[in-house]
């Protein structure tokens, strides 16, 4: 006859069980030298975002519209530091900008977020997506080692994704026709509402052929888009 457990026992072995469970979880939830992160868990446990080889991202070819506004001017990325134009030159293989729009990022991998994008360009972006760091205590680095920082000067970093104010962007993952503007300065809500948001640019749509009205007669086609095949 089979020998049941008694209650003493099985209550110490689904005691086992539960323990086992809740430390797997916590492994999971371990990021880069112990920290603790729930966001992109399985993500975490098995490789870095933009890592070569990473088998959970897949590939993908969406677009989004950016501006980045410093004390009231529009920042100029359309220049060949930030700009790819091919493919020998591509400063990130899954995310980058080239013509004819310099405002509009290019996402070739799932899972790619600003900081991602940002970060292929040269800027350095802490803001309160980031353990570590406290709303309002944004700050963006440029490629020429400036530090735009909330609170330094009675200026803030601020954000704006689809027209929504943010506490952060680094690590929301780029959406297709997202719309971003960061802006840093003296400026209020209201005055960055009202004089920068209207300038980032629609154009996302065109190369995603979303607005089929919209692209030029010449405009060449996209890469796995409904008129260009795919390459890698």
């Amino acid at each position: 006859m089979r020998q049941l457990l008694s209650p003493r026992a099985l209550l110490v072995a689904v005691a086992a069980l539960a323990a086992s469970t809740i430390g797997l979880g916590l492994a999971l939830a371990m990021g880069v030298n112990g920290e603790t992160t729930v966001r992109n868990v399985v993500t975490a446990a098995s490789c870095k975002a933009g890592e070569p080889g990473c088998t959970l991202r897949q590939a993908i070819h969406v677009h989004a519209d950016f501006a980045l506004f410093i004390d009231g001017q529009p920042f100029d990325f359309n220049q060949p530091r930030f700009v790819s134009h091919d493919e020998a030159d591509e400063k990130s293989p899954y995310v980058h900008i080239h013509p004819p729009r310099a405002s509009v990022v290019h996402v070739h991998m799932s899972g790619t977020t600003w900081d991602e994008f940002f970060r292929s360009l040269g800027f350095e972006l802490q803001d309160a997506t980031v353990p570590g760091v406290a709303v309002g205590r944004a700050c963006l680095k440029t490629p020429d080692g400036a530090r735009l920082c909330s609170g330094e000067g009675g200026k803030t970093l601020k954000f704006y994704l689809n027209g929504i104010r943010a506490d952060g962007i680094a690590f929301e993952e780029i959406g297709n026709l997202d719309r971003l503007l960061i802006s840093y300065g003296a400026e209020s809500d209201e005055q960055v509402r009202a004089e920068q948001l209207s300038r980032v640019t629609d154009q996302s749509c065109i190369p995603s052929e979303l607005c089929i009205d919209r692209i030029p007669p010449n405009e060449p086609p996209e890469q796995c888009s409904g008129r260009g095949a795919c390459g890698k």
